[in-house]
């Protein structure tokens, strides 16, 4: 019944692609994220998990994009013994300015206070940095699908021409891929410091609430007409020009051998276009 998973990273672009699935005619994703096969939730069974999809037509690509399952050391071998023909989606970004993004959005969730530092952050909470070991954590899904099952994509490419980016997945999912979704351009989950943690709290579990009862299309028409933007534009404060500190070395050292491999993998120099090599950080 699910043809194909999105499992990450985390702060990689994951809820644009959603809402640009979410559009297409021969997609169903209902629900961005499950996360059924990295959670506790995965003893709920297989049932459970195929509940969320009772609305998708037979002819429909079926699945859903869960940013916990990369990370995740027990969701690989879960998805390939009960879904193993799936195909399964990743994005990968700079690991440094993943890490920062996930630090904007802790703040953003009221998780960390606005006065932590990212170096204070990343210190205290090891999924930060590890997050960024992509390669560390692909292996475990290539050791169990064919290469040709998984697609791995780059964040930046979709900053540079997000028509191609999204229609290399609507390739990769065997449906119409000259299809332009309405949100093609604009901006989803963009960090940010929220005046108001809790208005940010409700908008989101109201949102959520409302897609596990099945009115995801409400959801999805009211993200079209920007309301959500329009409430958390008001409540957001001034972005600061200051970047956040932090030792640049220390990190380039800690991500340089794992982008070495990634590159290998993909055919294309990560280190020269995230920079990951150089005295400096794009």
């Amino acid at each position: 019944m699910v043809n194909f998973i999105g499992i990450g990273a985390q702060r990689t672009g994951t809820s644009w692609v959603y809402a640009c699935l979410y559009e297409h005619p021969d997609i169903c994703i209902p629900v961005k994220e499950i996360h059924f096969f990295s959670r506790p939730r995965y003893e709920n069974g297989k049932e459970w998990y195929e509940d969320h999809f009772r609305k998708c037509k037979k002819e429909s690509r079926c699945g859903e994009f869960s940013t916990s399952y990369l990370y995740s050391d027990v969701a690989a071998e879960r998805i390939s013994k009960d879904y193993p023909e799936a195909r399964i989606i990743v994005i990968v970004r700079n690991p440094i300015t993943r890490a920062l993004s996930q630090y904007g959005n802790a703040i953003k969730g009221g998780e960390i206070p606005e006065t932590m530092s990212f170096e204070e952050y990343y210190k205290s909470e090891a999924s930060v940095l590890e997050q960024g070991r992509y390669v560390e954590q692909l292996e475990r899904y290539l050791e169990r699908f064919d290469r040709s099952q998984i697609l791995v994509l780059v964040y930046e490419d979709n900053k540079k021409d997000p028509r191609a980016f999204i229609h290399s997945i609507y390739e990769f999912l065997g449906v119409r891929s000259d299809f332009v979704p309405s949100m093609l351009h604009d901006t989803i989950n963009a960090t940010r410091i929220p005046k108001n943690v809790v208005i940010e709290k409700m908008m989101h579990r109201f949102s959520e609430y409302l897609r596990r009862y099945g009115f995801d299309r409400l959801v999805h028409r009211i993200r079209q007409l920007g309301i959500p933007e329009l409430i958390r534009a008001m409540n957001t404060k001034p972005k600061k020009d200051e970047r956040p500190v932090f030792n640049q070395e220390y990190l380039m050292n800690y991500f340089k051998n794992d982008v070495t491999k990634l590159s290998s993998l993909l055919g294309r120099d990560l280190n020269s276009e995230w920079g990951i090599s150089d005295t400096h950080t794009q």
